[in-house]
């Protein structure tokens, strides 16, 4: 019985110790944000982003923007990033593609995890 209850203790406090370990790999919005992209005027198709990311890397990426409303999640961003608007699904500068291009300073820290940018 002594066994089982010091096998038992231990095995807690060995996931406990699990828990505490991973619990600090990133909080919300502390080292960069992802996008929420917002377009009230109903025209975008896709943008494309360019800035630094988390770990200070340059990063590019196209997004299609089917709703009004766009989160691209799994990416952060900090500082000025480059967010190119355009009227096709692709990203495509070809045939007046290109709407405008915002350029929204994201912060490092910020309450939540999706730092927005209107159009």
């Amino acid at each position: 019985m002594r066994r089982m209850a010091a096998t038992g203790a231990a095995s807690i406090a060995l996931a406990t110790a699990g828990l505490l370990a991973t619990s600090g790999t990133a909080a919300a919005g502390s080292n960069g944000q992802q996008i929420h992209f917002k377009d009230t005027k109903h025209k975008v198709a896709s943008i494309w982003i360019y800035g630094s990311n988390q770990n200070g890397q340059a990063v590019g990426l196209c997004w299609q923007t089917p709703d009004a409303d766009t989160y691209v999640r799994g990416h952060w961003w900090k500082g000025i990033v480059d967010v190119r608007l355009f009227r096709n699904r692709h990203c495509d500068e070809a045939n007046r593609g290109v709407i405008t291009t915002l350029h929204p300073k994201v912060p490092k820290q910020q309450d939540g995890n999706f730092y927005k940018v209107t159009y």
